[in-house]
Protein backbone atom coordinates (compact mmCIF):
# COMPACT_ATOMS: atom_id res chain seq x y z
CA UNK A 1 0.00 0.00 0.00
CA UNK A 2 2.72 2.00 0.95
CA UNK A 3 4.68 1.51 -2.14
CA UNK A 4 1.91 2.17 -4.51
CA UNK A 5 1.22 5.63 -3.10
CA UNK A 6 4.88 6.60 -3.30
CA UNK A 7 4.58 4.94 -6.72
CA UNK A 8 1.76 7.33 -7.45
CA UNK A 9 4.00 10.82 -6.14
CA UNK A 10 6.23 10.06 -9.08
CA UNK A 11 3.84 8.51 -11.85
CA UNK A 12 3.01 11.35 -14.77
CA UNK A 13 -0.31 13.06 -14.27
CA UNK A 14 -2.58 13.27 -16.70
CA UNK A 15 -2.52 16.60 -18.74
CA UNK A 16 -6.09 18.41 -18.56
CA UNK A 17 -7.10 20.84 -20.79
CA UNK A 18 -8.60 24.27 -20.04
CA UNK A 19 -12.12 23.05 -20.81
CA UNK A 20 -11.71 19.97 -18.85
CA UNK A 21 -10.47 22.16 -15.78
CA UNK A 22 -13.37 24.49 -15.76
CA UNK A 23 -15.81 21.90 -15.87
CA UNK A 24 -14.06 19.99 -12.77
CA UNK A 25 -13.98 23.37 -10.68
CA UNK A 26 -17.88 24.23 -11.80
CA UNK A 27 -19.22 20.46 -10.22
CA UNK A 28 -16.32 20.93 -7.42
CA UNK A 29 -17.99 23.96 -6.48
CA UNK A 30 -21.36 22.45 -6.62
CA UNK A 31 -20.51 19.54 -4.58
CA UNK A 32 -18.06 21.14 -2.05
CA UNK A 33 -15.22 23.52 -2.31
CA UNK A 34 -13.14 21.25 0.67
CA UNK A 35 -12.77 19.23 -2.10
CA UNK A 36 -9.55 21.35 -3.33
CA UNK A 37 -7.42 20.17 -0.78
CA UNK A 38 -8.08 16.61 -1.86
CA UNK A 39 -4.34 15.04 -3.21
CA UNK A 40 -4.17 15.23 -7.04
CA UNK A 41 -8.56 16.04 -7.19
CA UNK A 42 -8.07 17.06 -10.79
CA UNK A 43 -6.30 14.24 -12.34
CA UNK A 44 -8.60 11.98 -9.79
CA UNK A 45 -11.69 13.16 -11.00
CA UNK A 46 -11.02 14.24 -14.76
CA UNK A 47 -11.84 11.16 -16.24
CA UNK A 48 -15.14 10.19 -14.45
CA UNK A 49 -16.19 13.75 -15.06
CA UNK A 50 -14.74 13.22 -18.99
CA UNK A 51 -17.31 9.63 -18.87
CA UNK A 52 -20.00 11.38 -17.00
CA UNK A 53 -20.08 14.34 -19.20
CA UNK A 54 -20.55 11.93 -22.49
CA UNK A 55 -23.34 10.06 -20.93
CA UNK A 56 -24.77 13.46 -19.97
CA UNK A 57 -24.46 14.47 -23.59
CA UNK A 58 -26.13 11.20 -25.37
CA UNK A 59 -28.66 11.72 -23.14
CA UNK A 60 -29.53 15.54 -24.10
CA UNK A 61 -28.62 14.38 -27.99
CA UNK A 62 -31.61 11.97 -27.27
CA UNK A 63 -34.06 14.80 -26.77
CA UNK A 64 -36.71 15.18 -29.79
CA UNK A 65 -35.72 18.53 -31.89
CA UNK A 66 -36.71 21.78 -30.79
CA UNK A 67 -40.71 22.87 -31.39
CA UNK A 68 -41.59 26.24 -32.72
CA UNK A 69 -43.23 28.54 -30.47
CA UNK A 70 -45.39 29.89 -32.77
CA UNK A 71 -49.26 30.39 -33.38
CA UNK A 72 -49.72 28.10 -36.49
CA UNK A 73 -47.39 25.50 -34.70
CA UNK A 74 -50.00 25.92 -31.79
CA UNK A 75 -52.67 25.34 -33.91
CA UNK A 76 -51.07 22.10 -35.44
CA UNK A 77 -49.15 20.81 -32.69
CA UNK A 78 -51.26 18.71 -29.45
CA UNK A 79 -48.40 19.16 -27.02
CA UNK A 80 -48.34 23.12 -27.55
CA UNK A 81 -52.27 22.84 -27.19
CA UNK A 82 -52.11 20.46 -23.76
CA UNK A 83 -49.62 23.00 -22.73
CA UNK A 84 -50.97 26.28 -23.48
CA UNK A 85 -54.38 26.64 -23.52
CA UNK A 86 -54.05 29.57 -25.94
CA UNK A 87 -51.66 31.54 -28.10
CA UNK A 88 -52.06 34.25 -25.84
CA UNK A 89 -51.31 31.74 -23.25
CA UNK A 90 -48.29 31.12 -24.77
CA UNK A 91 -46.95 34.21 -25.19
CA UNK A 92 -47.54 35.27 -21.49
CA UNK A 93 -45.25 32.52 -20.07
CA UNK A 94 -42.80 32.43 -22.84
CA UNK A 95 -42.68 35.93 -23.68
CA UNK A 96 -43.23 37.10 -20.52
CA UNK A 97 -40.10 35.39 -19.04
CA UNK A 98 -37.37 37.92 -17.89
CA UNK A 99 -34.01 36.03 -18.66
CA UNK A 100 -35.22 35.33 -22.35
CA UNK A 101 -35.92 38.86 -22.73
CA UNK A 102 -32.67 39.40 -21.14
CA UNK A 103 -31.06 37.14 -23.65
CA UNK A 104 -32.80 38.63 -26.63
CA UNK A 105 -31.75 42.19 -25.69
CA UNK A 106 -28.25 41.19 -25.31
CA UNK A 107 -28.45 39.45 -28.38
CA UNK A 108 -30.09 42.33 -30.94
CA UNK A 109 -29.26 40.71 -33.99
CA UNK A 110 -30.90 37.55 -32.71
CA UNK A 111 -34.15 36.56 -34.00
CA UNK A 112 -34.63 33.02 -32.16
CA UNK A 113 -33.60 31.67 -29.33
CA UNK A 114 -33.91 27.61 -28.25
CA UNK A 115 -34.70 26.67 -24.45
CA UNK A 116 -35.39 23.71 -22.30
CA UNK A 117 -39.16 23.97 -21.46
CA UNK A 118 -39.47 22.19 -18.08
CA UNK A 119 -43.09 21.03 -16.75
CA UNK A 120 -45.24 18.57 -14.64
CA UNK A 121 -47.22 16.01 -16.26
CA UNK A 122 -50.02 14.66 -14.33
CA UNK A 123 -52.61 12.42 -15.15
CA UNK A 124 -55.79 12.60 -13.18
CA UNK A 125 -58.92 10.64 -13.19
CA UNK A 126 -62.53 12.72 -13.76
CA UNK A 127 -65.73 11.77 -14.17
CA UNK A 128 -67.20 12.96 -17.98
CA UNK A 129 -70.15 12.53 -20.48
CA UNK A 130 -69.50 9.55 -23.41
CA UNK A 131 -71.94 7.47 -25.63
CA UNK A 132 -72.21 3.91 -24.30
CA UNK A 133 -74.64 1.67 -26.47
CA UNK A 134 -76.59 4.51 -27.84
CA UNK A 135 -76.84 6.03 -24.41
CA UNK A 136 -75.43 9.50 -22.94
CA UNK A 137 -73.97 8.82 -19.49
CA UNK A 138 -72.02 11.56 -17.32
CA UNK A 139 -70.88 9.54 -14.81
CA UNK A 140 -67.54 7.61 -16.94
CA UNK A 141 -64.12 7.59 -15.63
CA UNK A 142 -61.74 9.35 -17.86
CA UNK A 143 -58.11 10.00 -17.90
CA UNK A 144 -57.09 14.12 -18.14
CA UNK A 145 -53.07 15.00 -19.02
CA UNK A 146 -52.60 18.19 -17.00
CA UNK A 147 -49.43 20.10 -17.79
CA UNK A 148 -48.47 22.64 -14.59
CA UNK A 149 -45.45 24.73 -13.36
CA UNK A 150 -43.83 25.79 -16.61
CA UNK A 151 -40.34 26.88 -16.37
CA UNK A 152 -38.35 27.83 -19.02
CA UNK A 153 -34.42 27.08 -18.76
CA UNK A 154 -31.05 28.54 -19.89
CA UNK A 155 -31.58 30.56 -23.47
CA UNK A 156 -28.98 29.38 -26.20
CA UNK A 157 -28.00 30.30 -30.01
CA UNK A 158 -28.57 27.36 -31.27
CA UNK A 159 -29.85 23.89 -30.95
CA UNK A 160 -26.69 22.51 -30.68
CA UNK A 161 -25.66 24.95 -27.87
CA UNK A 162 -29.05 23.78 -26.17
CA UNK A 163 -27.96 20.38 -25.92
CA UNK A 164 -24.25 21.08 -24.62
CA UNK A 165 -26.33 23.08 -22.17
CA UNK A 166 -28.33 20.27 -21.07
CA UNK A 167 -25.78 18.24 -20.69
CA UNK A 168 -24.06 20.90 -18.24
CA UNK A 169 -26.99 20.92 -16.43
CA UNK A 170 -27.38 17.03 -15.97
CA UNK A 171 -23.61 17.57 -14.81
CA UNK A 172 -24.49 19.91 -12.24
CA UNK A 173 -27.55 17.55 -11.00
CA UNK A 174 -25.41 15.12 -10.62
CA UNK A 175 -22.82 17.07 -8.21
CA UNK A 176 -25.76 18.41 -6.59
CA UNK A 177 -26.53 14.79 -5.50
CA UNK A 178 -23.06 14.80 -3.82
CA UNK A 179 -23.30 18.11 -1.95
CA UNK A 180 -27.16 16.80 -1.07
CA UNK A 181 -24.91 13.85 0.55
CA UNK A 182 -22.45 16.19 2.47
CA UNK A 183 -24.68 18.10 3.42
CA UNK A 184 -26.76 15.00 5.49
CA UNK A 185 -23.19 13.90 7.09
CA UNK A 186 -22.43 17.63 7.85
CA UNK A 187 -26.04 17.77 9.67
CA UNK A 188 -25.46 14.35 11.22
CA UNK A 189 -22.33 15.67 12.25
CA UNK A 190 -24.17 19.05 14.11
CA UNK A 191 -26.48 16.20 15.65
CA UNK A 192 -23.71 14.15 17.22
CA UNK A 193 -22.01 17.49 18.33
CA UNK A 194 -25.23 18.64 20.53
CA UNK A 195 -25.42 15.05 21.54
CA UNK A 196 -22.32 14.69 23.20
CA UNK A 197 -22.64 18.33 24.65
CA UNK A 198 -25.85 17.71 26.11
CA UNK A 199 -24.25 13.78 27.36
CA UNK A 200 -21.48 15.57 29.09
CA UNK A 201 -23.78 18.10 30.78
CA UNK A 202 -25.56 15.20 32.12
CA UNK A 203 -22.26 13.64 33.09
CA UNK A 204 -21.31 16.65 35.14
CA UNK A 205 -24.81 17.13 37.10
CA UNK A 206 -24.10 13.53 38.44
CA UNK A 207 -21.36 14.90 40.30
CA UNK A 208 -18.15 12.56 41.29
CA UNK A 209 -20.06 9.86 42.84
CA UNK A 210 -20.04 6.60 40.75
CA UNK A 211 -23.72 5.27 39.95
CA UNK A 212 -25.76 4.24 36.96
CA UNK A 213 -26.61 6.93 35.90
CA UNK A 214 -23.04 8.23 35.53
CA UNK A 215 -22.22 5.11 33.86
CA UNK A 216 -24.80 5.21 31.33
CA UNK A 217 -23.96 9.04 30.10
CA UNK A 218 -19.73 7.88 29.97
CA UNK A 219 -21.24 5.11 28.15
CA UNK A 220 -23.32 7.61 25.52
CA UNK A 221 -19.95 9.74 25.64
CA UNK A 222 -18.12 6.87 24.27
CA UNK A 223 -20.74 5.70 21.67
CA UNK A 224 -20.80 9.22 20.22
CA UNK A 225 -17.33 9.97 20.23
CA UNK A 226 -16.62 7.09 17.94
CA UNK A 227 -19.47 7.89 15.97
CA UNK A 228 -18.29 11.42 15.61
CA UNK A 229 -14.77 10.10 14.10
CA UNK A 230 -16.51 8.30 11.54
CA UNK A 231 -18.36 11.51 10.53
CA UNK A 232 -14.92 13.44 10.33
CA UNK A 233 -13.43 10.43 8.55
CA UNK A 234 -16.24 10.80 5.76
CA UNK A 235 -16.16 14.76 5.89
CA UNK A 236 -12.47 14.10 5.34
CA UNK A 237 -11.39 16.04 1.60
CA UNK A 238 -10.04 12.82 0.17
CA UNK A 239 -13.31 10.98 1.43
CA UNK A 240 -15.67 13.49 0.04
CA UNK A 241 -13.69 13.45 -3.19
CA UNK A 242 -14.09 9.67 -3.49
CA UNK A 243 -17.89 10.73 -3.18
CA UNK A 244 -17.95 13.19 -5.87
CA UNK A 245 -16.74 10.33 -7.94
CA UNK A 246 -19.03 7.57 -6.70
CA UNK A 247 -21.44 10.18 -8.00
CA UNK A 248 -20.38 10.58 -11.57
CA UNK A 249 -19.39 6.74 -11.66
CA UNK A 250 -23.27 6.34 -11.22
CA UNK A 251 -24.71 9.26 -13.77
CA UNK A 252 -26.62 6.72 -15.92
CA UNK A 253 -28.65 5.52 -12.74
CA UNK A 254 -28.74 9.17 -11.66
CA UNK A 255 -30.88 10.64 -14.14
CA UNK A 256 -32.36 8.83 -16.94
CA UNK A 257 -34.42 9.72 -20.12
CA UNK A 258 -37.91 8.17 -20.78
CA UNK A 259 -39.65 8.77 -24.19
CA UNK A 260 -43.48 7.51 -24.12
CA UNK A 261 -46.41 7.92 -26.50
CA UNK A 262 -49.73 9.01 -25.33
CA UNK A 263 -53.11 9.07 -27.49
CA UNK A 264 -54.84 12.35 -26.58
CA UNK A 265 -57.56 14.65 -27.67
CA UNK A 266 -58.02 18.33 -27.57
CA UNK A 267 -59.29 18.42 -24.16
CA UNK A 268 -56.21 16.28 -22.63
CA UNK A 269 -58.47 13.24 -22.11
CA UNK A 270 -56.08 10.14 -22.73
CA UNK A 271 -57.40 7.29 -25.04
CA UNK A 272 -60.60 8.80 -25.26
CA UNK A 273 -62.93 7.59 -28.21
CA UNK A 274 -63.12 11.48 -29.65
CA UNK A 275 -62.05 11.26 -33.55
CA UNK A 276 -59.27 14.61 -32.31
CA UNK A 277 -56.90 11.86 -30.92
CA UNK A 278 -53.82 12.48 -31.65
CA UNK A 279 -50.37 10.44 -30.60
CA UNK A 280 -47.81 12.94 -28.61
CA UNK A 281 -44.13 12.27 -27.66
CA UNK A 282 -43.47 12.74 -23.89
CA UNK A 283 -39.94 13.22 -22.89
CA UNK A 284 -39.56 13.23 -18.96
CA UNK A 285 -36.13 13.18 -17.20
CA UNK A 286 -36.57 11.16 -14.44
CA UNK A 287 -34.45 12.19 -11.03
CA UNK A 288 -33.78 9.08 -9.58
CA UNK A 289 -33.99 9.97 -5.41
CA UNK A 290 -35.65 7.94 -2.65
CA UNK A 291 -39.12 8.85 -4.40
CA UNK A 292 -37.98 9.57 -8.06
CA UNK A 293 -38.52 13.18 -9.41
CA UNK A 294 -39.59 13.46 -12.70
CA UNK A 295 -40.57 16.77 -15.52
CA UNK A 296 -41.29 17.04 -18.54
CA UNK A 297 -38.65 18.14 -21.01
CA UNK A 298 -39.38 19.89 -24.45
CA UNK A 299 -36.58 21.91 -26.62
CA UNK A 300 -38.50 25.04 -27.82
CA UNK A 301 -37.22 27.86 -30.26
CA UNK A 302 -38.65 31.16 -29.04
CA UNK A 303 -38.96 33.78 -31.93
CA UNK A 304 -38.62 37.24 -30.73
CA UNK A 305 -42.30 38.03 -32.16
CA UNK A 306 -43.57 36.32 -29.39
CA UNK A 307 -41.45 38.33 -26.73
CA UNK A 308 -43.57 40.56 -24.42
CA UNK A 309 -42.30 43.86 -23.41
CA UNK A 310 -40.32 44.03 -19.94
CA UNK A 311 -42.93 44.88 -17.14
CA UNK A 312 -41.97 48.14 -15.52
CA UNK A 313 -42.47 48.54 -11.72
CA UNK A 314 -45.12 51.17 -10.50
CA UNK A 315 -43.81 52.50 -8.12
CA UNK A 316 -45.13 56.42 -6.06
CA UNK A 317 -43.30 59.21 -7.36
CA UNK A 318 -40.50 60.87 -4.96
CA UNK A 319 -42.76 63.70 -4.37
CA UNK A 320 -46.80 64.19 -5.59
CA UNK A 321 -47.57 66.47 -8.04
CA UNK A 322 -51.18 67.49 -7.66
Amino acid sequence: MMWSTIQSWFAPKPKISGDDEALIERLVDIAHPHIRLARNYQSRLVSYIGWAHAHATALATQLPDPIALTVENWRENRTLQLLFATPDRMSEIVGGDTELQTWFATWPLSDIAYVGLIADANEKTRYGMCEIDGQIRQDVPQKLLIFANHRIGIPAESPDALVQLGALRILDTVANQAQLAIAAIENKKKQIDDELINARTMLRMHGNTPSAAQTAQKERIKTLTTELQSIHEMLNPEAMCELLITELAATPDIVQLHIHSCNVDRMGVVDGEDSDNQIIELPELILQRETPIEKLILLVSVPRTLMQPPAKNTQFPDQAIF
